[in-house]
């Protein structure tokens, strides 16, 4: 049997488990085992005529879950970085698709962009009548550098096949261009920072219909603050809006649905699912 060290005592223990479980609140990813670190060899005892000190006493009963800002910056959070233009001005100055793309590649003013593998646009027929919004790139189309790439996107093809749109013959990108770290809820601040970029997609794309998959992006653009179990099957007008961010007289109609990702959680939802496929294909051919 190999020295493992000595043991960790239940004070150790416990900063451990207090540390990885503000790694998991965080975000923080863990691809491979943490291993724990050997304990530092005791320092020689003090003389008798002093008293050894109680750390035991003197520790912290629990450790404080606070990350520092550096730690918070590496999770996702934190200051926006660099102090260049905003995605305001950024989106404002694009008058093509290319010039939105490049924009938002150019642009560091995103936490999670630190965070994320590569920055995510669109995929599909840039002349198509539809044009799916989702909420963020997750572990799989991160690690591709394509929306909608992976399970969920699989549904999505799926779904939009099933009322004769190819994989091909939609529009389809996100509210957020960057995955959040473990896929977790993008915090409304980020959401805030990237929607001009998401609108400004929307008024240069101009779709016939738009679809918007899941709560984030149903609530960021729709300016509400329902659920998606009461948006999803509304057929609504979304304001097209300005390069400066206000509403114009053009609108366009637009559908919110579940997201493909809570569809493959509660698969007995895919009735209600049907019902708007089959609402948007009535659209579609009216």
């Amino acid at each position: 049997m190999t020295d493992s060290g000595p043991a960790l005592t239940p004070q150790d223990e416990k900063a451990l488990q207090a540390l990885i479980a503000w790694w998991a609140d965080a975000g923080i990813e863990m691809d491979a085992p943490i291993m724990a670190p050997r304990p530092v060899a005791p320092t020689a005892p003090a003389p008798r005529s002093e008293p050894v000190p109680d750390r035991r006493r003197t520790a912290p009963a629990e450790p404080v879950r606070a990350a520092t800002p550096q730690a918070a910056r590496a999770a996702g959070f934190g200051d926006a970085g660099s102090g260049g233009p905003s995605a305001r001005t950024l989106a404002a100055g694009a008058d093509s698709l290319d010039a939105l793309h490049e924009a938002i590649s150019q642009f560091d003013g995103c936490a999670l962009k630190r965070t994320a593998r590569n920055t995510l646009f669109a995929r599909g027929d840039r002349a198509a009548r539809v044009m799916v919004i989702g909420d963020a790139p997750g572990r799989d189309e991160d690690e591709r550098g394509e929306p909608f790439a992976g399970q969920t996107g699989q549904l999505m093809d799926r779904m939009l096949a099933a009322i004769g749109i190819e994989r091909d013959a939609a529009y389809l990108t996100y509210v957020l261009n960057w995955r959040p770290p473990g896929n977790r809820a993008p915090t409304q601040d980020e959401i805030a920072l990237c929607l001009p970029f998401a609108e400004r997609h929307i008024a240069l794309k101009k779709p016939d219909v738009l679809v918007l998959a899941g709560g984030l992006s149903a609530q960021a653009l729709l300016r509400s603050e329902a659920p998606i179990t009461r948006l999803r099957g509304r057929w609504t007008d979304y304001a097209v809006r300005d390069s400066s961010g206000e509403p114009t007289e053009a609108t366009i109609p637009t559908l919110p649905i579940f997201h493909p990702g809570y569809l493959l959680r509660r698969p007995t939802e895919k009735r209600l699912a049907w019902q708007d496929l089959l609402a948007l294909a009535s659209k579609l051919n009216h």
